[in-house]
């Protein structure tokens, strides 16, 4: 009779798991390098081979990224679908595009269906926005603020389809504004302003005018964007 290493298996499996849950909960954020191989070892209870293992998983998963000469880090607080993987490869005028729909279509049906509790939401984000005292702070807030307009379109699928972009949008969000402080006045306002008038627009209730201002939003910020 063949016998497999269940137990083996099921220690990788059960090692993954913590340390996906670990990462989750902010352990180790984003960016953070994890600690080597022996003491992931000491720290989970087993054997080098075994946290070895694991630690493959969730490279394999798009949560880690080994480095040559630096050590493995984190650059997702949670597994990446194969979706996401392959979206990262695309070239960027195509991701462009289809973020291009997704966002327009967003704030057409945001301002359609939005509550209160949206609004309020949105709002938050663009508060932070407008308040971001560093690059890090405008990614987070300008990533929730287009989150909050996709949520508040109470559309399921579309926001799952946009979550899917989560990893290319931090990415590009991360290139769009590293040269944020390069930026000049005007293009500094333009984009302000074209996230103003897209919270405005869904509070009113303006569907029309809520599609235009979230091409406009689209145009200033993202390299590739149609403009037609």
């Amino acid at each position: 009779m063949a016998v497999r290493t269940v137990e083996r298996d099921s220690l990788v499996v059960q090692c993954s798991a913590e340390l996906s849950r670990l990462i989750k909960q902010g352990e180790w954020p984003v960016g953070a390098r994890i600690p080597n191989e022996q003491e992931l070892a000491r720290l989970l209870g087993v054997g080098r081979s075994t946290s070895r293992e694991a630690v493959r998983s969730l490279i394999a998963s798009g949560q880690l990224s080994s480095r040559q000469g630096s050590g493995t880090f984190v650059v997702s607080a949670t597994p990446v679908s194969e979706l996401d993987r392959r979206i990262q490869q695309s070239d960027i005028g195509d991701v462009a595009e289809v973020r291009l729909l997704l966002e327009v279509e967003a704030g057409r049906l945001a301002a359609h269906r939005r509550t209160q509790a949206d609004l309020e939401q949105i709002k938050r984000a663009l508060t932070a926005r407008q308040s971001a005292s560093s690059t890090a702070d405008l990614i987070e807030a300008d990533l929730r603020f287009h989150a909050a307009v996709v949520a508040a379109t109470h559309n399921s699928v579309l926001v799952t389809l946009y979550e899917s972009f989560a990893g290319t949008l931090r990415a590009n969000s991360e290139a769009i504004f590293s040269s944020h402080d390069q930026w000049s006045a005007a293009t500094v306002r333009r984009d302000e302003k074209a996230h103003a008038d897209l919270y405005s627009a869904i509070e009113r209730g303006d569907p029309r005018a809520a599609a235009l201002v979230a091409r406009r939003v689209m145009v200033c910020s993202v390299p590739g964007a149609p403009t037609g």
